[in-house]
């Protein structure tokens, strides 16, 4: 079987923030990615939410 790769991005703009969700499924993996304003927020991989690793300014 050859490498498969699919990507759906949606974008929405709720109080003022642009929300946008990008579901991309690899070779049977699927990984959600949620951004604000251009950040990440949350990362779902195989349906296991990821930790994320903070940047504080």
């Amino acid at each position: 079987m050859g490498n498969f790769r699919s990507v759906s991005t949606s974008t929405k703009i709720v109080n003022g923030r642009k929300i946008t969700t990008k579901r991309i499924v690899e070779n049977g993996q699927e990984r959600v990615e949620v951004e604000e304003d251009g950040h990440l927020r949350s990362l779902t991989i195989n349906g296991r939410e990821q930790l994320l690793r903070l940047e504080h300014k």
